[in-house]
Formats: C-alpha cells, structure tokens, sequence
C-alpha cells in the first residue's frame, strides 16, 4: 500500500486513491463521495481548500480524475465510512498526518534557523547561502521603498518659493532682452513658461511637483524658449 499521506502543494494530503485502496473502496465511489460535497453550490467555496483535483495514470495509460484531500477534507469522507476496520485505518490516517505535519514543520523551522545555530555543514551552508539571498532581497525592498519616499516627497515650500521666483525671474529676462509690453503677451508668455514646467514634471499643477522631478524643471527652465504655436499668437497682439 502507498504511504497514508503525503507532500502536495507544500501541505499534508492524502488521495482519493490511497483512500479506496485503504478502506477497501471502488475508487468511483470515493470520487463520487468527494464529488457530492463539492457540487452542491452553497458548499463549493467552502470545501474548495479541502479538495483539489489532480490527474493519475491508469494501468492501460490513459489518464483518469483523482482528488488530493488535506486532513479535513479526509475527515469529511472518511466520516462515511463505518466498522472496525475503517475505524483503524482512521486513526493510522490521523497518525499519519500528524507525522507528516510535524515533519513539515520542523523542516520550516529548519530551514529558517540560523545558519550558525545548524551543526550539519552542508545544510549549514545552504542556510548561509539562502541568508545571503534574503538579506540582498530585504536592501532591494529597502532601497526601493527609500527611493520611492524620496522621489515622492513634495518639494519644501521654500523650494516652491525659489522655483516661483526662478521662474519669475526667467520670464522677466525673456521680457526685458524681447522688449515686451503687452500685458496681452507677458500672459501668454507666462503660460508657455509655465506649461514647460508642468510638461517636464508630468503634473498638472506645480503644487504637484516633487523631489524626482526637480532635475528636469531645472533643465525646463534653463532651456525655456517659447513654443513657435505660442510665438505666432504673439503677433495677434
């Protein structure tokens, strides 16, 4: 007979083969069993955790439906099936997952114990080395959530004030070097300048812009020439 229970999907499971085998069951009946507690509506997200359907090789090769069971989906069918004999195989399959689920958990513990604190050297090792990968793992996230608050920090109000105040002092240079007086054009030309701005950071307002986007608002600025669609409305004035 197979082992009582097994690994799948990192938890303890049995099948519904070992369960035919081991209760002395047609496997279509167990598989009608597991079936009608999955079909009814009101039960399918409940028993849904319990029961997952798998794929097995028959003797002539072709391939049939089985379903793996964790402990309480063995416990739902199993409570169908009655006498001495099932009850012992009961209390094996109960002994059986206990077993494995401690072997499971001690292998987690294992696995997540300090490198130094395990006296095998080569599980020593592959702890270090996963050490190692989970450390590098952890700077990454780090890294990037210290990034992220940087680059999304907005930019301090006196920042704000200087930013207006180059842009202030950018436009009026365009002003004074262009000879420029129609309050007409100084509107437009403030918009143009202000756009450019928007454009470079991304945002639809300055009081959107943030730390990240500094770099280039600067080089926006420097380079600040008014757009030819912007230099023709200039001359309807």
């Amino acid at each position: 007979m197979n082992e009582l229970v097994i690994m799948h999907d990192q938890q303890a499971v049995t099948t519904s083969l070992i369960l035919a085998e081991a209760f002395g069951k047609q496997h279509k009946n167990v598989i009608q069993a597991i079936e009608g507690k999955i079909e009814p509506a009101e039960n399918s997200a409940r028993y849904r955790t319990m029961f997952s359907k798998g794929i097995y090789t028959d003797k002539k090769g072709e391939q049939r439906k089985m379903y793996y069971l964790n402990r309480d989906g063995f416990t739902f069918i199993a409570m169908g099936f009655t006498g001495r004999k099932a009850d012992e195989f009961k209390l094996k399959y109960i002994e059986a997952f206990n077993k494995m689920e401690e072997q499971i958990k001690k292998a987690y513990l294992m696995q997540k114990q300090d490198s130094y604190m395990i006296d095998d050297p080569i599980q020593r090792a592959q702890r270090w080395i996963e050490e190692r990968e989970e450390y590098k793992a952890k700077l990454e996230v780090m890294y990037e959530e210290t990034q992220n608050i940087q680059d999304n920090t907005p930019i301090s109000s006196k920042d704000y004030q200087v930013l207006s105040r180059k842009i202030g002092e950018k436009l009026e240079r365009y002003i004074n070097q262009h000879r420029i007086y129609n309050r007409n054009q100084i509107a437009l030309l403030r918009w143009d300048l202000n756009n450019a701005i928007l454009t470079a950071a991304g945002v639809p307002a300055r009081t959107l812009i943030r730390q990240k986007h500094f770099t280039a608002v600067a080089e926006a600025l420097v380079n600040w020439e008014p757009s030819l669609s912007t230099l023709e409305k200039l001359k309807a004035y």
